[in-house]
């Protein structure tokens, strides 16, 4: 949910950007795949039937494209709050720290 101090505004806007960044990352990495080895992407890489190499591969790339993604469009979505957004979440944050030291 939402972290310590965010509120369910700014939380929505991050995961919302998350969220978005990972369809977007998905379908790069699947037309990525098909430029490079001229092959559709592994539909499911634990199939036996696909050599254990492309299977590896293929989840490499869309596991750290996808994550990648997600992680900048997050700190993007952050620095689009209202700079008054940002410091009354930093200042919530703070306190509720200080209420639990």
């Amino acid at each position: 949910m939402a972290e310590n101090g965010e509120g369910r505004s700014i939380w929505a806007l991050k995961e919302v950007a998350g969220l978005l960044a990972v369809f977007a990352a998905q379908k790069v990495a699947r037309i990525g795949w098909r430029r490079v080895t001229g092959k559709e992407p592994p539909a499911s890489p634990d199939d036996q039937r696909i050599p254990l190499g492309q299977a590896v591969a293929w989840t490499l790339l869309l596991g750290a494209g996808v994550t990648t993604a997600r992680m900048i469009a997050i700190r993007y979505a952050s620095n689009l709050l209202p700079r008054r957004q940002r410091e009354a979440a930093g200042q919530a944050k703070s306190r509720l720290h200080e209420q639990h030291s």
